[in-house]
């Protein structure tokens, strides 16, 4: 199964994860790898995918900041 069901939604998670690497000061294909990982595991459970990237952006955040 594709992680992305169409194109808007790839530019909208796109969009989070250049967002994020900006703010993080590391490289989009890192922050990418953290993000898809959690939006594959969100994805799997959730019913309601209107807020899936604030969700993924909130766990990516929290991922950093216990990484540092």
């Amino acid at each position: 199964m594709a992680l992305y069901d169409n194109d808007k939604e790839r530019a909208l998670h796109s969009g989070a994860i250049h967002d994020l690497s900006r703010e993080s000061g590391l490289p989009e294909w890192e922050i990418g790898r953290m993000y898809e990982q959690q939006l594959d595991k969100l994805k799997q459970t959730a019913r309601v995918k209107d807020y899936l990237p604030v969700l993924t952006r909130r766990l990516v955040k929290e991922t950093l900041r216990h990484r540092h």
